[in-house]
């Protein structure tokens, strides 16, 4: 495959791309973060439940673009783009990973799992804006009933799978399996690259059309409880809500920590679909077996829904970190992998130091946008909305909205000079994520 050759100004403000439909985009970089603090507080990620018909309808254009739109010299589309990105991530587990950041997941599994994904997300939704600059990323609030039956809908964000029945013991039959029909399906023009969308227990490819079983047991309990929501706000540190938010372990109220899939972890299952396929005899982990896009961790991205979902990842990240956990004091600065830690560079915003190994059917290093050398982001970089210019619409406003007002008046030169040069030219290249009962 050719090596993708999309290039990040340095000037950070610009970048066309040529679309396959014949119209090009032009990327505008800077948007509202740069320099006008009352635009950039404009920037709310709303409940996706709260989207007007026409906010639904321009989200899922703007994404539909990204899937067609490739760059010049490129022979993949900058959707394509952040999906290869998203693998990377879990490449760099690879054995055959070089650099510093070598054989160990670049976001997920440890401290970087939250700074990591929300630079990836401002970068996606960047891209959207390029497109058109009054979308952003709503958020899939799980604990909200109505939220499930208002994104499956095969004019928003597709429908469920069907064509595949799954017998699950003691439950019965349920049926899954390739979108076949509206949004997001591939006779809507949702192709996916069959490189970038694998099991990786066994790293065959899953095809080319978005597989999903929403709602097949053991993943079925909808909504999750806001129980679940309040005990994780309710830890005091980063090293605990962190694991509790991916969904790796529950702390329940009197701080008795339960191990599993939960949260963040527990709705790729739901989503994708997952079964079990036995009992690790000594740990009583249940080994599981992923059957669609979303649960098959590095292919997740292909499915839309990975976008609002992670929006709400981020949204408890903030809403934490506005309620007295702010800053890099709530950050581990020390004791953890290369590439987690505080001041570390994140792959692959490191100026290049590491590089991927194999993973799935295809050579992913042949799929990886080319970043600029001066394109590095470390966690400590990621800890402010404010810096990144958008909120939530749970956020208060006087710690989002009222402060990011108050950065502009008083510090909006140092601001555009950090965004500008520091902390990427962030014009709208993919990184990596995985998720999923990971």
């Amino acid at each position: 495959m050719q090596k993708q050759n999309l290039q990040l100004s340095k000037k950070g403000t610009q970048l066309v791309c040529k679309t396959v439909t014949t119209f090009s985009i032009g990327i505008t970089v800077a948007l509202s973060m740069l320099g006008n603090p009352a635009i950039a507080g404009s920037l709310v990620r709303k409940n996706v439940v709260d989207l007007t018909p026409q906010e639904k309808t321009d989200f899922v254009n703007a994404i539909k673009a990204l899937k067609t739109t490739i760059p010049e010299g490129s022979t993949l589309s900058i959707y394509d783009q952040f999906t290869a990105t998203h693998v990377g991530a879990m490449a760099m587990m690879s054995e055959d990973a070089t650099g510093p950041g070598g054989m160990i997941d670049a976001a997920h599994t440890n401290a970087g799992f939250l700074p990591w994904h929300r630079e990836y997300l401002d970068r996606f939704e960047k891209a959207l804006q390029s497109v058109n600059p009054n979308v952003t990323i709503p958020y899939w609030d799980w604990t909200d009933p109505k939220a499930i039956d208002v994104i499956f809908q095969p004019d928003f964000l597709g429908s469920n799978g069907s064509g595949v029945v799954v017998n699950v013991p003691g439950r019965g039959d349920f049926e899954g399996g390739p979108v076949q029909s509206g949004n997001f399906s591939e006779a809507d023009g949702w192709v996916l690259n069959p490189d970038l969308h694998f099991d990786p227990t066994t790293n065959q490819t899953l095809g080319t059309s978005l597989i999903r079983f929403l709602q097949l047991p053991p993943g079925d309990a909808y909504p999750i409880p806001q129980q679940e929501i309040d005990q994780l706000l309710a830890i005091d540190n980063y090293d605990l809500f962190r694991p509790a938010l991916e969904g790796f372990i529950s702390v329940g109220q009197n701080g008795q920590i339960t191990g599993g899939a939960f949260l963040h972890n527990y709705i790729h299952g739901l989503v994708g679909g997952v079964q079990i396929t036995g009992i690790d005899p000594v740990t009583g982990v249940p080994a599981i077996q992923p059957l669609g896009t979303f649960s098959s961790v590095p292919s997740s991205p292909n499915d839309p829904v990975f976008w609002i979902h992670h929006a709400n990842v981020d949204r408890l990240w903030a809403e934490w970190q506005a309620n007295g956990h702010a800053g890099s004091d709530f950050y581990p600065s020390t004791g953890q992998p290369y590439g987690h830690n505080l001041n570390d560079p994140m792959w692959p915003w490191d100026g290049g130091q590491s590089q991927p190994g194999t993973i799935g059917p295809g050579d992913i290093k042949s799929y990886l946008p080319i970043l600029s050398p001066d394109d590095i982001v470390t966690p400590k970089d990621t800890l402010s909305i404010r810096d990144y210019g958008y909120t939530y619409d749970t956020i208060p406003e006087g710690s989002s909205t009222l402060g990011l007002l108050a950065l502009g008046v008083l510090g909006g030169a140092s601001l555009w000079q950090r965004q500008q040069l520091s902390r990427k030219n962030k014009a709208l290249i993919a990184q990596p994520l995985t998720a999923t009962r990971d």
